[in-house]
């Protein structure tokens, strides 16, 4: 009897984990549809991401040729200050198209997770990270430029051209184009998933302005899930003691690697304390990172000398980007932290049902013999 109560069990946990799964995916199918708007969003962030990943990738295998090429011809230089720089500067080119790449791949979920949350806040900053990503894109074109340029002086006869109209160019364009055309598709769902939010909480301006200060907040917590993340480990491997063009102590090394451990287990920490309204938790993690913060400006002062030949413009751009989302996510979690304890709450639990829409009406509202149910909506429903 007690195993075939366990079997039972088994069976009743496979299929309400199948149905969930099934339900899940039929809800995002229809998030995605659910207008013509939505579709050609959906379908921009395809098709930008797949000729990103095209033009990247044309780009990371020039460079890698590019780098094979200079450590071969570079073996019996003497200058072996130049060759080294050289070679690190390069190797870090490869670096940041690697990381391009990988962004691209997360720009598409992100583009995704917008639609089907509908979130608004999250849609407009997916056309501003665009253009930042046409800008990082140029950031890149002056690195090679620099790297070219310092390779032939160092190498006589090296001789190496880049081509970056052939390479570097398309890929701004389309990056460009994309992002242009998502301003219009924003403008439109912003319309539209204005609508469905006050169909939501109704028309209460208090609890509507707590719930656009969440959004941003969640919208900025999954912006450096990716982000600050990435930055911290490419703290590491960038400042990591013994290369040439780096004067980070080695104490400061080992802070940073603490650093890049703890920002992981914070943005757990605030994921709990949001969903609990933990004020306890929040106030850590505002403490915590603002030495996070901290380690980061630690990070930009060492990553800027005093020549070109040794300066990584992407590098340091790509970190006072990241101290200024820092700083935009502890103001942000302040703003929060002070909503706490005004009817934020009983809101944030996630719904148990997977097919119930936020504040979806189960019975007939005119129909007093019938209760009626009170809804609730999530932070990602």
């Amino acid at each position: 009897m007690k195993i075939q109560i366990e079997e039972y069990k088994d069976q009743i946990v496979d299929y309400v984990t199948v149905e969930r799964i099934k339900k899940s995916l039929i809800r995002r199918y229809e998030r995605v549809t659910e207008s013509k708007w939505t579709r050609y969003f959906i379908i921009t962030s395809i098709i930008q991401t797949i000729f990103a990943i095209v033009f990247i990738a044309r780009v990371l295998d020039r460079n890698n040729r590019a780098a094979n090429r200079f450590n071969n011809e570079s073996q019996d230089i003497e200058d072996y200050r130049c060759k080294t720089i050289n070679s690190d500067r390069i190797q870090n080119i490869i670096g940041e198209n690697t990381v391009f790449l990988i962004f691209n791949i997360f720009q598409l979920w992100f583009c995704q997770n917008a639609i089907f949350n509908q979130n608004t806040i999250q849609i407009i900053n997916i056309a501003v990270i665009n253009y930042l990503c046409a800008l990082f894109a140029i950031v890149q074109i002056v690195e090679i430029d620099i790297w070219t340029k310092n390779a032939n002086n160092c190498l006589p006869g090296f001789d190496y051209h880049a081509i970056i109209a052939a390479y570097e160019v398309p890929l701004i364009v389309i990056v460009v184009i994309c992002a242009t055309l998502q301003v219009f598709f924003t403008w439109k769902l912003y319309q539209q998933f204005g609508w469905n939010i006050y169909k939501k909480i109704g028309a209460d301006l208090r609890m509507q302005r707590i719930y656009r200060t969440m959004l941003i907040f969640v919208m900025l917590l999954k912006i450096d899930l990716f982000f600050m993340n990435y930055l911290a480990i490419e703290g590491c491997i960038v400042t990591r003691p013994g290369r040439s063009n780096q004067n980070l102590s080695e104490g400061l090394y080992y802070f940073h690697v603490c650093i890049t451990i703890i920002i992981v287990f914070l943005q757990l920490l605030v994921w709990h304390s949001l969903r609990r309204e933990s004020s306890l938790g929040m106030k850590i993690f505002i403490g915590a990172w603002i030495v996070c913060i901290a380690d980061f400006v630690i990070l930009l002062v060492d990553s800027i000398k005093p020549s070109s030949e040794e300066s990584w413009y992407f590098f340091t751009s790509f970190i006072a980007v990241g101290i200024v989302m820092g700083l935009i996510t502890l103001l942000w979690s302040i703003f929060l932290l002070r909503n706490f304890g005004k009817g934020l709450k009983p809101h944030l639990s996630r719904q148990s049902h997977l097919e119930t829409l936020p504040m979806q009406q189960t019975s007939n509202p005119t129909d007093s013999s019938t209760p009626q149910r009170i809804g609730r909506w999530a932070i990602d429903d």
